[in-house]
């Protein structure tokens, strides 16, 4: 039997469980400091989200989703364009080129071994996150097991709760879908979670960068390729080339996700 699966509270504190930060000049005047100019200099600045620009140098993370401890974070600048817009440029000769980096790319990440133990969850076993699962607001996990994230994300339905509806077509298709989704697994595989082409950046012919994974985490061997797919359904063009990147799963795997984005998806 399934396990019943305690979502995180609501609160802005689960975002961060299971995380560490390293604090760089994490002093209290620099706190107050950094405080003040979120509501002085800030306003001299055009603000992108999240992020509150403080000064021509300094950028802060601030809104419902922060953490409170959350105050600097330190990233490389890749020099690059992303990949719809430079590809308008590119030969097809170094189109194919990238589409082979990048499927280089994904086969190393998808080698990564998981620890012992490791079921659906963020890289330091944490909770996940992901904008597309209406359920998951403001975030979801960790499950011990992919089977425990598989019926959550079918809301707790169990085959029983089908019973007098045999003669849909509807009814095979969820019975089909939950049989598979309780089945036997292989062990979770490391995900990026939002391989659309604008997290792609690429210079002179060879991808520089991907960014924004702040969806990644451990996931279902399939969850790349159908995250990706369904997660681009305006992007035919794109779910034509997915191929090219990333394995497709098996049929029945495609269709088992196919119902459930159906029912529970966006």
């Amino acid at each position: 039997m399934t396990p019943l699966y305690v979502p995180p509270r609501y609160n802005i504190e689960t975002q961060h469980n299971g995380t560490e930060h390293l604090a760089i000049n994490n002093t209290f005047v620099r706190r107050i400091l950094t405080r003040l100019a979120l509501h002085t200099t800030a306003k001299f600045y055009s603000r992108d989200g999240l992020c509150v620009p403080i000064s021509k140098h300094k950028i802060v993370k601030s809104g419902r989703r922060v953490h409170l401890t959350e105050a600097y974070i330190v990233m490389e600048r890749i020099q690059g364009e992303e990949l719809p817009k430079a590809w308008k440029s590119m030969s097809e000769e170094s189109v194919e080129g990238v589409f082979a980096q990048l499927r280089k790319i994904f086969q190393e990440l998808r080698a990564l071994t998981p620890p012992p133990g490791t079921g659906v969850e963020s890289c330091v076993g944490g909770s996940l996150y992901d904008s597309r699962i209406p359920r998951g607001n403001p975030r979801f996990g960790p499950f011990k097991t992919i089977q425990e994230f598989h019926f959550w994300l079918r809301r707790d339905l169990k085959p029983e709760d089908l019973k007098d509806r045999e003669k849909d077509q509807d009814w095979h298709d969820l019975q089909d879908m939950m049989s598979k989704q309780d089945g036997a697994w292989p062990p979770p595989s490391f995900t990026h979670g939002d391989l659309n082409p604008f997290n792609i950046l690429v210079r002179g012919g060879n991808v520089v960068g991907i960014i924004d994974w702040e969806f990644s985490g451990w996931y279902p061997h399939y969850w790349e390729y159908t995250s990706a797919w369904f997660g681009n359904v305006t992007r035919t063009e794109w779910q034509g080339m997915l191929d090219k990147v990333l394995d497709r799963p098996r049929p029945e795997e495609f269709k088992m996700e196919k119902v459930r984005n159906k029912w529970w998806g966006e």
